[in-house]
């Protein structure tokens, strides 16, 4: 079982953005919006660093076509949220529901998603690296074209999910609660060195990105 640290806020300590502009300056300032209600903002295009939607209202938003960067989504409800094409780096998302979520093409590298609630959602095309799916539900959701590497499925349920053309690399299905069916192709075998390389120039590339973001962001300041 995950060990919890419970932090609540008193319903005056929340911030509650009364606007999208609102809602990504307090992002950027990496402002704590935990228990914020921001169902339906159109949240797109957001580049954030540590951002907290911690037990956030998320409900239908849209956050696609964003980088975040160690966001913490915990308990969070993203219930039929936008999150396709985003890349989610080192994230907190245990217990977070995306149930009917739309992360199709996103990227979740590092990411902690223990318990977290993936019914139903759209995963089509998705790349999960070094991911913790520990207890985590993903019945019937849509993972054609996906790709696992290192992942942890441990107590994990695939029961309907689509793995139609998914591949996966050092993934142990009889660790899950409900393996997917069919199990999904291996990649290319590759020794581990050239996995590690991958892996690095990959964070490089994550890297530069990043830093270009921020250096746009000090000239426009």
């Amino acid at each position: 079982m995950t060990s919890e640290i419970k932090i609540e806020k008193k319903a005056s300590e929340v911030i509650q953005p009364e606007s999208v502009n609102e809602a990504r300056q307090a992002l950027q300032a990496k402002k704590d919006l935990s228990g914020a209600n921001l169902e339906g903002l159109q949240l797109d295009n957001l580049h954030a660093t540590g951002a907290i939607f911690r037990k956030t209202n998320l409900k239908n938003a849209n956050l696609s076509h964003g980088l975040l960067i160690s966001p913490n989504f915990y308990k969070t409800n993203a219930t039929g949220a936008a999150v396709d094409r985003t890349v989610i780096v080192n994230g907190d998302l245990v217990k977070a529901c995306f149930a009917e979520a739309d992360l199709s093409e996103s990227a979740l590298v590092g990411a902690n998603a223990e318990e977290a609630d993936f019914h139903g959602a759209n995963l089509r095309q998705a790349g999960l690296f070094g991911t913790n799916l520990c207890n985590a539900n993903l019945t019937n959701a849509n993972l054609a074209n996906s790709r696992f590497a290192g992942v942890n499925v441990t107590g994990a349920d695939f029961s309907g999910a689509d793995m139609s053309r998914a591949k996966a690399y050092q993934v142990n299905w009889e660790q899950a609660k409900v393996p997917p069916e069919p199990l999904p192709e291996g990649f290319i075998q590759l020794p581990k060195w050239a996995w590690s390389a991958i892996l690095g120039s990959f964070l490089g590339i994550l890297g530069v990105i990043v830093y270009a973001i921020l250096r746009r962001k000090s000239a426009n300041s």
